[in-house]
């Protein structure tokens, strides 16, 4: 049996319906930016703090390296100009 084609099938649109969902999606689309906004400002925010942290761990471990020269030089018993020399 065929279906019928035409107007029979189609489904009634209320314009107070489109109205309440034409608020409604301009709602939705209105959280999910300021959303998204706050999302931005926290990424901001962690790549400044992920920066600060590779500073710091890259200054502890210049002055590890120094601390482990100093403590090698004395061990050796050389003197400032013996290691200066060395190193030319």
């Amino acid at each position: 049996m065929p279906r019928p084609k035409g107007s029979k099938n189609k489904t009634k649109i209320t314009v107070e319906n489109v109205d309440e969902k034409i608020v409604a999606v301009e709602t939705e689309i209105a959280e999910i930016t300021a959303a998204i906004k706050a999302k931005k400002a926290e990424l901001k925010q962690l790549r400044k703090a992920k920066i600060e942290a590779d500073k710091v761990a890259a200054e502890k471990k210049a002055e590890e390296e120094k601390a482990e020269m100093l403590a090698a030089i004395e061990k050796s018993g050389l003197s400032y100009s013996e290691v200066m020399d060395l190193l030319k």
